[in-house]
């Protein structure tokens, strides 16, 4: 589908917003909810995914007028081994959709990559283990056992 730059200030017939590939290395986001999903953590033991907790993050970029509303969610699990949070699958949801310099979608598999690249930058676990792994608000966090 082919879009003129006038189409990228809202979403077009199909609810994408499509934006050039190179706007994604600039597209600020600001986090919206996260928090735990334990049948997530199911499906990803099921998997083999050596997981110690999951859950979910959404992220949005600021509305503005004459900005289309951009959100971008994704699964995450904290790794056993290492202690990292991971991207799930590394699937990436989205209401974007790339587009060429020329106008032609670069089609969803091609706007996740894009879109797991900007993630990379972001500083998004810290975001999430802040909000989804930290105790609530007046409980401590357990310490260490005394032996």
């Amino acid at each position: 589908m082919r879009q003129t730059n006038t189409l990228l200030a809202g979403p077009s017939r199909d609810g994408y917003v499509r934006l050039p590939e190179q706007a994604l290395d600039h597209l600020q986001l600001v986090h919206v909810d996260s928090g735990l999903d334990e049948g997530l953590l199911e499906e990803l033991r099921a998997d083999a995914v050596d997981a110690v907790s999951a859950g979910y993050t959404e992220w949005q970029r600021a509305r503005a007028p004459g900005r289309a509303h951009v959100t971008v969610g994704w699964d995450w699990y904290v790794a056993r081994a290492s202690g990292a949070l991971v991207i799930a699958w590394g699937d990436v949801r989205s209401n974007v959709r790339c587009v060429h310099t020329r106008g032609t979608d670069l089609g969803m598999p091609r706007t996740a990559q894009l879109l797991m690249r900007r993630l990379a930058q972001l500083n998004w676990p810290n975001a999430v283990a802040r909000i989804a792994l930290s105790p609530p608000p007046g409980v401590d966090a357990p310490g260490p056992a005394l032996q």
